[in-house]
């Protein structure tokens, strides 16, 4: 069971997501469907932003004609708005509108911190090390550890980096990297890869494990994402201390 430091997270995180969203934070515990303009000062870029923790659901959009679609809908419940006729529909409703390409992406898992590990030791041989920015630059290039830091488009992303460390294997080579970027006012977020051949040795735990520890020690709330389909991401988030607060699915015009 969840204790007292999972809902300190919790309330952090959901001042600073519904901040992002345009609404307060009680609407995403509203057990209804709150529509709401984004604020411009959201660092969130995209038409529309779907976001749930399961006892109420935000739709925030950019454009009102679109928060007007959603208000239409006939959602017998709010958590409905994840459902592809929802988000399909609201894309298909964004074209109509000029906003050519609008696709939408299936959704996310947020999770927050609900227990401070200790440190989490990596295997014998492997040394924890901090990776400098042309270092990062080089494996972004190669397309290499691309959640962790990742890809040379998300020039947002990498803008938000705070630093990144990697476990280094025996032989010299990278086995994983994890990153830390600045997601919202006092929140960061984790982004873990680790290279197959060093898969199952628990360096992804051990990452992610230092990596929020490094974030708490500087008065930050760590956040970890994953897309539903990633059972092994989701694992390791566990295993790390985290537990799921929120959902998010998106509506956009690609780059």
């Amino acid at each position: 069971m969840p204790g007292p430091l999972f809902a300190q997270a919790a309330a952090a995180v959901k001042t600073a997501l519904a901040s992002q969203l345009g609404c307060v934070p009680a609407a995403l515990d509203s057990e209804s469907l709150v529509v709401v303009e984004r604020p411009p000062d959201s660092r969130e870029p995209h038409l529309a932003l779907i976001a749930s923790t399961g006892l109420g659901s935000v739709v925030s959009v950019k454009d009102p004609l679109l928060g007007d679609w959603a208000r239409e809908q006939p959602l017998e419940h709010h958590f409905r708005i994840f459902l592809p006729s929802f988000l399909e529909g609201m894309a298909a409703r964004a074209r109509e509108l000029g906003y050519t390409g609008t696709r939408s992406h299936s959704p996310s898992e947020g999770m927050v911190l609900a227990e401070d590990l200790p440190p989490y030791h990596l295997p014998a041989g492997y040394r924890l090390i901090e990776l400098p920015l042309a270092e990062q630059e080089r494996l972004r290039l190669d397309g290499q550890f691309e959640n962790a830091l990742g890809e040379p488009s998300e020039s947002q992303k990498i803008a938000a980096m705070r630093l990144a460390f990697a476990a280094q294997a025996p032989d010299g080579t990278l086995a994983g990297v994890v990153g830390v970027w600045d997601q919202y006012p006092g929140t960061d977020e984790i982004g873990i890869d680790v290279a197959p051949p060093h898969r199952g040795l628990g360096l992804a735990t051990a990452l992610t494990v230092h990596a929020a520890r490094w974030i708490r020690e500087r008065g930050r709330w760590p956040i970890y994402t994953y897309g539903i389909w990633n059972i092994r991401s989701m694992n390791n988030g566990l295993s790390a201390g985290f537990r799921p607060l929120w959902l998010l699915s998106t509506v956009y015009v690609p780059d």
